[in-house]
């Protein structure tokens, strides 16, 4: 028990398996194994009620019918109901095979009535749910979207933890083995959060620190500012990923020819030069050689590009989030020149239609037609 419990909270800190491997004395595959058998999710501790018969108590009715005592007589001892005492010597093999250890066994085998989960019982919304799923929508869109649509139904609400626990912890059995690659991450188990490292960039000229970005900007309260980054797959491959601070509408560019500056630049100008100017009033970018054209950008854009200070990525943490989501799609492995800008249009259009916690559950697309209907009636 002291073993697990150092795996899971090794586990829970985004600890590798060679490191619990190390803390425990046990192989990673040995490991591995361990936390599949629970989805990677660590099962809720058991607690027996006050009122259940604790094992030193059953020792004395060991003691008790050893010397020949009566039910009633042990009961009073233990004041315990005499009904009590007799059903459990009964159901543990009468007085003669009673076994104070073998019966508390017992007992804890009977307390292991698992509950059939919602989605295994609800043949309607688990069919739901499997749909949404293909779409690679996150359980917390599904479960926010079933409430949205059947706000008087109850039978048709399901938690998100629950989705989760239905697709990763093998006993339940309620999706196939495979329902899981339809998630965002792709994984067998449920994984915490892990630390991310830092890196160091090189010197970018006459750049323009975020300091000096417009208020509207920070405050998300108008359109059109932007956060963008690269996502790689494997090198020298990339794409330009762009996400509306406000909308959180997200775009992305192809990059055929690489990831020079001057490459870049070309392509993010042929790209949002598609836009209507409200919908490209700035751009926060992070501290990348890439960008080292920005100057140029401004110039055909309009559009002024501000820089996050050295090793603060949540200065654009729209976009860095926006790019976890994307890895669904732009697996770190994959050559991502292989992919056509319609390629990369039918993806951003699946993340553009989902409903977003953080929009209400509105899409980024929604957001997008309520600020451009807003613009045409100005």
């Amino acid at each position: 028990m002291e073993q697990e419990n150092t795996i899971w909270e090794m586990w829970r800190r985004g600890e590798s398996l060679s490191e619990a491997g190390r803390a425990i004395g046990e192989s990673v595959p040995q490991i591995g194994r361990f936390l599949r058998k629970s989805g990677g999710i660590r099962p809720l501790p058991r607690r027996r009620r006050a009122s259940h018969l604790t094992v030193g108590e059953r020792e004395e009715i060991s003691r008790g019918i050893a010397a020949d005592d009566s039910a009633r007589t042990i009961a009073d001892k233990l004041g315990r109901s005499p009904s009590t005492i007799a059903r459990e010597i009964a159901r543990n093999g009468g007085r003669a095979h009673y076994r104070a250890v073998e019966a508390d066994a017992a007992a804890d085998a009977r307390a292991r009535r698992p509950q059939d989960s919602t989605l295994s019982t609800r043949h309607f919304l688990r069919e739901i749910v499997t749909g949404k799923l293909s779409e690679q929508w996150s359980p917390q869109q599904i479960s926010a979207w079933l409430r949205r649509e059947y706000p008087d139904d109850p039978q048709m609400w399901v938690s998100h933890e629950t989705i989760y626990r239905c697709l990763y912890i093998p006993s339940r059995q309620v999706f196939d083995d495979t329902k899981f690659h339809e998630l965002r991450t792709d994984r067998r188990i449920r994984r915490p959060r892990g630390k991310k490292r830092s890196h160091g960039r090189g010197q970018i000229r006459n750049r323009v620190s975020i300091d000096h970005r417009s208020s509207a900007a920070g405050d998300r309260s108008e359109p059109g500012h932007l956060e963008g980054d690269l996502v790689f797959g494997t090198r020298p491959s990339a794409v330009a990923t762009l996400v509306d601070r406000q909308s959180r509408v997200t775009h992305v560019v192809a990059l055929p020819d690489g990831y020079r500056a001057e490459t870049v630049a070309d392509a993010l100008i042929a790209y949002r030069g598609r836009l209507p100017a409200h919908l490209r009033r700035s751009l926060t970018w992070d501290r990348g050689l890439e960008m080292a054209a920005h100057e140029r950008i401004t110039a055909a854009l309009d559009l002024p590009v501000y820089f996050c200070a050295p090793h603060h990525p949540w200065q654009r943490g729209t976009n860095e989030n926006t790019n976890g989501l994307l890895r669904q799609y732009l697996r770190k492995n994959a050559d991502l020149r292989t992919f056509t800008q319609d390629d990369l249009d039918s993806i951003v259009a699946r993340l553009n239609d989902r409903p977003r916690r953080v929009l209400d559950w509105d899409s980024p697309r929604q957001r997008e037609e309520q600020v451009s209907g807003s613009c045409a009636t100005a």
